[in-house]
């Protein structure tokens, strides 16, 4: 667990998205040092770990761009083009924004964007925000709306506009924006959320049946070539970084800077999301300097956020950017991949994580801020591993079930998911879809679920306040409550005002012990079949013996069964609230 890491380590030790643990190579050093020759020095000498300022707030992420897992609705429409297309499946599958853009065209494209634009992030989720005591929110956004290209071009008219539109709502509710580069040309991390999910490898595969059926592979090849092309053979990239590609990149800063200098809702930019571990280090290092100055030259007062690359420790980043004014780092910290515990587990490894961000601002002078987090403990969450996919040997749980919602934006094609339909393909590496209307979200801690995701949002609170501040991921999501912040505060899983982190549930959430009850969630197998009539969520289960091979089958089908009913008192409701409905739930008003 991080607290039990050394202080050189930092915050590695969280396991990703892609399921790596986040650990310094061998040849990295893990010793303080001071590096000669350091390029990356300013002149200013600030000391910007010791400043005083925090952030808190949320992502308007699955809006400008696309992630399946986030709004399913949008990509319902896809499911059976194996069927459809045969081996043209390829061309007629949208799995991220690239090839939603590339499988409609841009016509059907930005018809179905524009509607989900307006539907997905509205004035009433805006005024929410801010009521829960939130700041500043991060904006993903694509650089394609900055310096556009194929097959965005026509496909996503209309999307900066629609940030301004969100900048005024911000504007409006005494709300910042935190720009986010979320995707680059090339991908900078092979995932769908970088606009471009690399690489997947299509394939035709044939039984007894003389007719094949089209699935793919993402995860075994993955890769990103946003600076250069990946060797997977080699497992490396080229001495040097694609030219064109870099300044294209810097050309994405400097426009973004240029068109937004003027708007004080702007609170600062992030360059450039998740760039994966594999580049160079100093390639990302050369990067954000040259981007720094491109923002300080047209935005001086805006924060600059560099993500730390999947590489949370210190010897990473000796000296980077030293004395150099308005700079911050992200790291993204979530416990979906992490191995099956007890909630006693999940809370002490949200606790350990103060340590690492405070190691991180000391011996770097470098304001730490989480950039994303949830409170998801499994990665069930329907495509959170892309479009019918899922990395092999997950879900480590048994997810639960509940009917698919309508869809947010009103009429969709192939939305909501067919009722009559078991799990439809294109198949990937994973298993992950809907399957006779249910769609599979997280296993609820039993009784406790409520108590359980309170206790441990309060611990996040209180390490994240080791650190300069936080943004949840997401603001709203379509069915996982355990990734949406306007649900969990709805829910009273947040506090009322969430950037209060001097409260006594917060600053006291590390030092107590939680009940058993919570630590230990455990009902026996028959509960499970009581669920369908009980006014509680699904419990947790415990096999043992010789019928626990048995018993997790009949479990399985006793979930699929007793969902609707089960799960109604938390789950996301398919009507999207009323305007004025989060001002008036648990008397969460911000102050």
């Amino acid at each position: 667990m991080l607290s039990l890491l050394s202080a050189s380590l930092a915050l590695a030790g969280t396991v990703g998205r892609d399921g790596r643990l986040e650990q310094p190579p061998p040849s990295v050093g893990r010793e303080l040092r001071e590096l000669k020759d350091n390029p990356y020095v300013c002149e200013e000498g600030v000391e910007t770990a010791k400043e005083e300022w925090k952030v808190f707030g949320t992502n308007l992420g699955g809006w400008l761009v696309l992630e399946p897992w986030i709004t399913p609705s949008l990509f319902y429409q896809f499911l059976s083009v194996d069927r459809k297309f045969g081996k043209e499946a390829p061309a007629h599958t949208g799995m991220d924004t690239y090839s939603f853009c590339a499988a409609l065209g841009p016509k059907e494209g930005n018809k179905q964007l524009r509607r989900h634009w307006a539907s997905w992030v509205r004035e009433e989720d805006v005024r929410a925000i801010a009521q829960s005591g939130a700041t500043v929110v991060r904006i993903p956004v694509g650089d394609w709306m900055y310096v556009p290209y194929e097959p965005y071009i026509g496909c996503t008219d209309g999307s900066l506009e629609e940030l301004e539109r969100a900048l005024a709502l911000l504007r409006k509710y005494g709300l910042r924006a935190l720009l986010d580069v979320h995707a680059m040309q090339g991908s900078q991390n092979g995932f769908d959320n970088s606009g471009q999910a690399l690489r997947v490898k299509w394939t035709q595969v044939s039984a007894q049946d003389p007719e094949a059926v089209t699935t793919f592979e993402h995860w075994p090849q993955r890769a990103a070539d946003w600076l250069a092309p990946y060797d997977n053979a080699k497992g490396a990239y080229p001495p040097e970084m694609n030219k064109t590609a870099y300044d294209r990149s810097l050309d994405v800063i400097r426009k973004l800077a240029e068109r937004h200098r003027g708007d004080a809702t702007v609170w600062g930019v992030e360059p450039v999301n998740e760039p994966w571990q594999m580049y160079p280090t100093e390639w990302i290092k050369q990067f954000y300097w040259d981007a720094y100055h491109i923002t300080r030259e047209a935005a001086k007062d805006w924060k600059f956020v560099m993500h730390d690359s999947f590489r949370g420790y210190p010897a990473e980043w000796w000296g980077f950017m030293k004395g150099c004014p308005n700079k911050a780092m992200d790291s993204h910290i979530y416990q979906a991949w992490a191995n099956p515990m007890i909630a006693k587990g999940f809370f002490d490894a949200a606790c350990g994580m103060a340590g690492g961000l405070r190691t991180m601002e000391e011996q770097l002078d470098m304001p730490m801020i989480v950039g994303e987090w949830s409170l998801a403990t499994d990665n069930c969450a329907m495509w959170l591993n892309g479009l019918n996919d899922n990395l092999p040997g997950y879900p480590k749980v048994s997810c639960a079930m509940v009917p698919c919602p309508e869809p947010y934006m009103g009429e969709q094609p192939g939305a909501p998911p067919d009722a009559e339909a078991p799990l439809q393909g294109p198949y990937g590496t994973g298993v992950s879809g809907p399957m006779f209307g249910k769609c599979p979200v997280g296993m609820p801690w039993g009784t406790q679920e409520n108590e359980t995701m309170s206790r441990l949002a309060n611990r996040y609170f209180k390490s994240f306040s080791a650190g300069h501040g936080w943004f949840f991921w997401n603001f709203r999501t379509e069915l996982e409550p355990r990734w949406s912040y306007l649900e969990a505060w709805r829910l009273g899983w947040f506090q009322k005002n969430v950037s209060d982190y001097t409260s006594d549930a917060v600053q006291g959430a590390c030092d107590e012990e939680p009940p058993a009850a919570v630590a230990k969630p455990i009902v026996s197998v028959e509960a499970v079949f009581d669920a369908a009539t009980a006014e509680t969520p699904l419990g947790d289960v415990r096999l043992e013996g010789a019928a626990a091979p048995v018993a997790a089958a009949v479990c399985v089908a006793a979930m699929l069964a007793a969902t609707t009913l089960a799960f109604r008192t938390w789950r996301l409701h398919a009507a999207p609230p009323e305007p004025d409905e989060y001002q008036e739930l648990a008397g969460h008003t911000k102050g």
